[in-house]
């Protein structure tokens, strides 16, 4: 009797039951529908900002898929019911850096209110994804921190007030030679320029490489005069293979490096006839291509990624026998 007194006692069921392990009723739809997604996965039928790696999660079975989405779509009020009803071990400093990424200021001081944990991964991921005010009330309240990571991505992404911030605001924070290859690579002359004159990480022969394969000319000739890294025949290469032809032009007659026999069969491939004379400068061997050969070098090349040290370059070609 005592216990059916319990039970029909609201005051009391809900101390008793505010100890225990459990959802709240509103929550179990969003439950439901986690599960059938991980009966039937897919990429298609899921947001781009929901996918696991901008959840800053391990995958769709980790516990916390619920909670980081919830974040990410920025539902603020079911944000607050989870973290009511989530086990301590699953509030992690990922739930912070998820935040970050996104953009969400708001919650980002919540978090911090609430003293949940915060790592290096959210300075460089506010970084990466351009949030500026994330990224200043970070610096101020977090001491964890930002690593290499931080620049890079802000200078990959073109982010170029954030790297000016980061330059400024954490000058003792070292940064890697990747950011102005990257930068390099997208086009973002301003932030190449101002690493050059700001920075002392410089750049590898890679920068080159990257802006003389996506076209970016006025790059290349800042690069060709302001540096002393140069560039390899990925170069040309890649300037023949995405028909580039001013870059073709600028690095034969500035540059010594060259090009490998596979920009002949770039050229072949796309029918580049004026730089063939170019190209065969280099080659001596390889003579003018009758329009058989070419028609044989286009039925025979196939083109395939690849990933080298070179990350982000282009493809490679192979010819078959």
């Amino acid at each position: 009797m005592a216990s059916l007194q319990v039970l029909v006692n609201a005051y009391l069921l809900c101390t008793i039951t505010a100890y225990q392990d459990g959802i709240f009723v509103e929550l179990l739809p969003q439950y439901a529908a986690w599960k059938q997604l991980l009966l039937r996965p897919s990429s298609l039928s899921m947001p781009a900002t929901l996918q696991p790696a901008d959840l800053v999660i391990s995958s769709l079975a980790d516990k916390r898929y619920i909670l980081h989405a919830a974040v990410a779509r920025h539902d603020v009020s079911c944000v607050e019911r989870l973290l009511l009803c989530y086990r301590r071990d699953l509030i992690t400093s990922d739930l912070m850096a998820c935040a970050a990424r996104h953009g969400h200021f708001d919650l980002v001081q919540r978090f911090h209110l609430r003293g949940i944990p915060c790592s290096s991964k959210a300075m460089d991921l506010a970084a990466t994804y351009g949030h500026l005010q994330v990224l200043t009330f970070l610096h101020v309240h977090a001491g964890e921190g930002c690593s290499d990571r931080a620049m890079v991505g802000a200078a990959e992404a073109g982010h170029l007030a954030i790297v000016q911030f980061l330059h400024t605001a954490r000058p003792e924070q070292p940064t890697s030679f990747r950011a102005m290859d990257y930068a390099a690579r997208n086009g973002h002359f301003e932030i190449v320029k101002f690493l050059h004159y700001n920075r002392p990480e410089g750049a590898s022969a890679v920068a080159m490489d990257f802006a003389a394969s996506h076209g970016h000319l006025e790059i290349v000739q800042f690069l060709h005069t302001q540096r002393h890294e140069g560039c390899s025949t990925y170069a040309m290469d890649g300037a023949v293979r995405n028909g580039h032809l001013d870059i073709v032009r600028f690095l034969h007659a500035h540059r010594t490096e060259g090009c490998s026999k596979k920009a002949l069969l770039y050229a072949l491939q796309h029918q580049l006839h004026d730089i063939l004379p170019i190209l065969r400068s280099y080659h001596g061997l390889l003579r003018p291509a009758s329009s058989a050969v070419m028609v044989a070098a286009r039925a025979r090349a196939k083109f395939s990624r690849v990933r080298t040290r070179r990350r982000y370059f282009l493809t490679a070609i192979t010819v078959g026998r």
